[in-house]
């Protein structure tokens, strides 16, 4: 037992060390009140025209890890008012799974659901948070290539923050 017990403690400190040498950043959500934090390592990618008419606001990834993910911003005009109702209808068109209209996360109002997209005819899992921001939505689609980027993509969203508090 206390061979486990030093075990865990060791592998609690060593996630630690790496959690602590990691140099992050602060990034905007398109021009929104909230700020994620993410690995230095994120740059913004390329979109295409039929991306930004979409309202994709950022798309951002890494040479260090598989993850990568998209940010939209637009107006509620046209969609379900209320961020429960919204997710709802989206999560219905996109066939999700594991949706969450009421969850909360450092006090902010937050929806999200996983889904199967496809892009450039390749299926992958994705994970969407969306938020509320005046009279407009935010989401943060992560895209969830390789085995850590479940983990990966929960710890960026737990750093959600008001640009302002």
């Amino acid at each position: 037992m206390k061979k486990i017990t030093a075990l865990i403690l060791c592998l609690i400190m060593t996630a630690m060390a790496i959690a602590e040498t990691t140099a992050t950043k602060v990034f905007q959500l398109g021009t929104s009140a909230y700020t994620i934090e993410i690995d230095e390592s994120f740059v913004e990618g390329t979109r295409s025209e039929e991306e930004i008419k979409d309202d994709m606001v950022a798309y951002m990834h890494s040479d260090n890890t598989l993850l990568d993910f998209d940010v939209y911003q637009f107006s509620k005009e046209g969609y379900p008012k209320s961020l429960s109702d919204f997710v709802q209808q989206e999560a219905h068109d996109y066939n999700a799974t594991e949706v969450v209209t009421d969850g909360n996360i450092n006090g902010i109002a937050v929806a999200c659901y996983r889904a199967v997209e496809t892009y450039d005819g390749q299926e992958y899992s994705t994970l969407t948070y969306v938020m509320e921001d005046g009279n407009e939505y935010v989401e943060l689609a992560f895209w969830l290539d390789g085995e850590t980027a479940d983990e990966e993509a929960r710890a960026i969203i737990n750093t959600l923050a008001f640009v302002t508090r």
